[in-house]
């Protein structure tokens, strides 16, 4: 079920997300020899390319951010002497009654007269959240992010007991007992601990800030001469300019180029400095084109000279190396060491700035600042990376399981440019055998760039061109960009006009109008709730009292690109700050936030279309906390260059870490002609990530798959058919992370015996992982460090074993040899007939691999569904748990499978209709990799003996390197939604 809250927001059932995350829970308690997973291994070159960075500012162009970081130089040169000017008033401290959560009163030295207010809890999954607004103030900071980014108010802890002392306030809990935070008095500091040592302090280096409102008239920080002043005021001026410096610095207005903007409210910005005392690396806050390790910002040997900027922004052929802000943003941010893994979910929407710095070797020191907002701070405690996944998507929504097709391959450009050309496509990929689920269809399908409605000289039929393309079980893809052209014969505009739901100029009167593709546009303002039902009405594709969408059909799914919001003809290529949105809110509190809100309500608008209700697709440009509820992302307008191949693979992967697991980088680039070997190469890399899409700028050439030439064309063609048949391990990694919040594509945490960079080592889902190796050139063998007992390769069965302390392998990877390895211990789903599209594989058999471990043992998941309703919300759904074990006297093997849910005891129905709908799929193979010994009969359990092939291996039962023992049970005709044992005697 789909519950929509009066903000708007889209979140699945939380009762049967609990279900199943106890189901998953408790099956990852079972005892099994490993987790199962695979390798992947890539290599590249670069080169680079340069995007035009003066349209975009620096610190140095941006006000609060210089005043953030001339503060943080100031501390620095101070050293010793430094010290925050914040402190708890410890009288004004209040518990709660049920001591879950206090409240207290916070000075400033710098102006005893501003007063803020502290409040602090510590929620069930222990997760600290600190906030701290300003009290009785002029005007009301921004404190709204935390309504659009959560999914609900977090439940606080009822076992805390707080502990008041002389010099701070503090609480120890856990199941160990063994965290501890602890609020300092004087200074202001906040600190979590686990085993006494430091794991995150805030205010620590005294670069808390949170600049107060006030009237430009009556006060400044500093006066220009001290004569007339006491000296107690001569005092107060002169460590109030020691701390916020000598002069005012665009605190009422700023220009950027040719543009000005007016700031009415004044000062306003927060820093806060955040240290990871124990932890070496920190990975997160995207998006950022750079390593997945954060390098430094800041220190003697800075990689960076700019603090990583978040403030969504469209970055024409962005720099593959670089700080700069680009399409969305999400304040998140891991810190890992070889002990343990902590985070910091910083809840502010507007531009921030974040300087990262290296003092030791395991420590790391980061600073934040933002232009708006109060601080709203979740420290999460880990330990482990997992652990910190689903505190973090507690709070923020886990990304809910797609629709199969979805993952399949998307092939777009800009752009298919008629019905016909659609067609001809369609046909060019039949005609070749190449798999495909979904065209798509770039802003010249509009016309006059009036989304919504078709260019009928170019697409007369509609209708019938998406009708064709569903006979195959394939959809369309559609852009509708947040830009509405002014015009008078567009309804779409027409109605938001009537309704009152456009953004805002700066006096709150006027209509905003800037340029994007619509040539004059208005923006929908959907932080105004009456714009919600309006937009989903839009999408109903029969006769209504007011306009509908009745050239569409539920085939048609969504694409909303320039949501940051894209605007030519604004400053930095955006809206002003000073616009003025529902609420009386300017632009700048919210900025980040502003690319979420739609594709929330387009996919309502998207349920809300059929009966049954169909699972959404949106693919999103621009996103914020929360955003991986909404929709897929994209990581915007590549360039077809090696270096952006490999930078993609790290951004896709720093999104994940931040809950945006559905996502993917352009395959072939956005930008350019890749010559067919980097061609190939980048299907490599899309097929292995979550979303696997192809697109191209209109001025690029044609380079869909069937156009190459040889081997070229049937290297794609065996690509795509592989990830294709990998689809039941994807749509397993889905669910899994739409229970736990793991991402689908994950970083794997370094080895305990040292701390190093995650840059290598991630992994999908629960059953496969891979390490992408990028070297400068593109060699013909690409190597890895294996660190569990044995690998093989997934096409040859080339057995590599690993070691305690990790062994580099060379692994083939010429450019027809995808370098793919499993992991001992895996038993992986496929299903190996090709088939034009997803949708017609849904009845087609199981291929059980399974990759015998060092103890001949495996495990394994399959998850399915009808792929396409919600009726898996009712039940309606088939979650098996496949487990190898030696069988009886530690001879021979037994592979059996077993109903997920029912075997930890959950109330589930494996007879449920779906189940039922399958009763005829079968496992038609099963091929076991590794096992000691030829076996001497391969029986069902109670039952007849079974076809069988053994081709023994020179690693079969010593643990050498060499090919792995093939075992091939020959269509057993096993239900793939029955209990059942195989048992081999060797």
């Amino acid at each position: 079920m789909i519950l929509n809250d009066t903000n708007g927001k889209r979140f699945v059932n939380n009762d049967i997300l609990q279900r199943k995350r106890k189901v998953h829970e408790s099956a990852m308690k079972v005892p099994t020899s490993s987790i199962a997973s695979t390798l992947f291994l890539l290599s590249f070159a670069s080169s680079s390319l340069a995007v035009k960075s003066s349209d975009f500012k620096t610190c140095s162009q941006s006000g609060f951010c210089r005043r953030g970081r001339a503060l943080a130089e100031r501390a620095k040169v101070a050293g010793e002497a430094w010290h925050s000017p914040y402190s708890v008033e410890p009288s004004s401290l209040s518990i709660s009654s049920t001591e879950s959560s206090f409240t207290a009163n916070i000075k400033s030295s710098l102006y005893p007269s501003i007063n803020f207010g502290l409040d602090v809890r510590i929620q069930d999954d222990g997760v600290v959240r600190v906030r701290m607004d300003e009290l009785d103030s002029l005007r009301k900071r921004y404190d709204e992010a935390a309504r659009w980014a959560l999914i609900a108010e977090p439940r606080i802890s009822q076992n805390i007991k707080w502990t008041v002392g002389k010099k701070d306030v503090r609480a120890v809990y856990g199941d160990k007992k063994d965290i501890e935070v602890a609020i300092e008095f004087q200074p202001l500091r906040v600190v979590l601990r686990r085993s006494g040592k430091e794991q995150v302090v805030v205010n620590g280096r005294g670069l808390l800030h949170m600049e107060h409102f006030r009237t430009q008239e009556s006060e400044n920080p500093v006066v220009a001469s001290e004569e007339g002043l006491d000296e107690q005021e001569v005092m107060q001026v002169k460590s109030t300019a020691w701390f916020e410096g000598e002069s005012e610095d665009a605190y009422w207005e700023e220009t950027f180029s040719s543009w000005t903007d007016s700031k009415p409210k004044g000062p306003e910005s927060l820093s806060i400095d955040i240290t990871f005392p124990n932890h070496g690396h920190v990975y997160g806050i995207p998006q950022h084109a750079t390593s997945l390790s954060l390098p430094t910002t800041q220190g003697e040997n800075a990689f960076f000279s700019e603090p990583y900027r978040l403030y969504n922004a469209d970055v024409f052929e962005y720099i593959a190396s670089s700080t700069m802000s680009l399409y969305g943003s999400i304040p998140v941010m891991h810190a890992q060491s070889a002990e343990s893994t902590v985070g910091v979910f910083h809840l502010v929407g507007s531009e921030m700035w974040i300087d990262v710095a290296h003092p030791a070797d395991k420590s790391t020191q980061t600073h934040w600042v933002s232009e708006s907002g109060i601080l709203d701070l979740f420290i999460l405690p880990g330990p482990t990376p997992a652990d910190v996944f689903a505190q973090y998507t507690r709070l923020t929504g886990t990304v809910p399981l797609p629709a199969e097709w979805a993952l399949g391959y998307h092939q777009s450009r800009w752009n298919y440019v008629s019905s016909d050309d659609v067609r001809g496509v369609q046909k060019r990929f039949d005609e070749e055998d190449i798999p495909v689920d979904v065209f798509w269809l770039d802003i010249e399908y509009a016309e006059e760039h009036k989304y919504f409605i078709w260019d009928k000289k170019t697409f007369p039929d509609p209708v019938e061109m998406t009708n064709d393309v569903a006979a195959t079980g394939r959809k369309m893809v559609v852009i509708i960009d947040p830009h509405l052209k002014r015009s008078d014969n567009y309804p779409v505009y027409q109605q938001a006009k009537e309704l009152d739901v456009l953004v805002k100029t700066k006096d709150g009167q006027s209509e905003f109008e800037g340029w994007c593709w619509s040539g004059s546009s208005s923006w929908v303002d959907f932080f105004n709730p009456n714009s919600w039902d309006w937009w989903k009405s839009l999408f109903k594709t029969t006769e209504s009292d007011k306009w509908s969408w009745t050239d569409s059909t539920d085939d048609i799914y969504i694409w909303h690109d320039m949501n940051e919001p894209a605007i030519f003809s604004g400053p930095e290529i955006t809206m002003p700050k000073d616009s003025i949105h529902y609420g009386g809110w300017e632009h700048r509190d919210l900025h980040n936030i502003n690319g979420m809100i739609m594709p929330n309500v387009t996919g309502q608008g998207l349920i809300a279309r059929s009966d049954p209700p169909k699972r959404p697709f949106v693919l999103i440009r621009s996103f914020y906390a929360g955003s991986q509820r909404f929709g897929a992302m994209w990581t915007g307008d590549n360039l077809g260059t090696w270096e952006h191949m490999t930078v993609g693979i790290k951004m896709v992967l720093a999104n994940s870490i931040a809950g945006m697991s559905f996502a993917g980088s352009d395959v072939g680039g956005f930008f350019g002609n890749p010559e067919p070997e980097m061609l190939v190469r980048w299907y490599h890399v899309g097929a292995f990530s979550p979303f696997f899409r192809a697109h191209a700028h209109l001025d690029t050439k044609r380079r869909e798959p069937y156009l190459l030439d040889e081997p070229y064309k049937s290297i794609i063609k065996d690509i795509l058919r592989l990830r294709y048949s990998m689809l039941p391990i994807w749509y397993t990694a889905f669910h899994e992370s739409s229970i736990t919040g793991l991402p689908v594509l994950r970083y794997v945490h370094a080895s305990v015996a040292k701390s190093s960079p995650l840059t290598t080592k991630v992994a999908l889902g629960h059953n496969m992982s891979f390490s992408l190796k990028i070297p400068q050139a593109l060699p013909s063998m690409t190597s890895s460090t294996l660190e569990d007992p044995v690998y093989y390769d997934y096409f040859s069965h080339q057995a590599y074993r690993g070691t305690a302390k990790g062994k580099t392998i060379t692994v083939p990877a010429a450019l027809h040899q995808v370098p793919l390895l499993i992991r001992g211990g895996s038993i992986l789903a496929t299903r190996e007939r090709p088939r034009r599209s997803s949708p017609l594989m849904k009845h087609d058999p199981f291929t059980l691999r399974i990759a015998l471990d060092n103890q001949s043992g495996a495990r394994g998941e399959l998850y399915i569904d009808d792929g396409t309703t919600f009726a898996h919300e009712q039940g309606n759904y088939v979650w098996r748990a496949f487990l190898a074990e030696k069988g009886r006297k530690g001879k021979g093997l037994r592979i059996t499978s077993r109903d997920l849910p029912a075997a930890v005891g959950n109330e589930f129905d494996p007879k449920n209709e779906y189940a039922r709908s399958v009763k005829g799929v079968r496992v038609e193979k099963v091929v076991v990799l590794g096992l000691a010994g030829k076996p001497t009969n391969v029986t069902l359990e109670g039952g007849e003996e079974l076809v069988w092939n053994f081709v023994p291996g020179t690693a079969a039962t010593e643990k050498k390197e060499g090919t792995a023992s093939v075992l091939t049970i020959k269509d057993p005709r096993l239900g793939i939604a029955d209990d059942w044992a195989i048992v081999v005697k060797t």
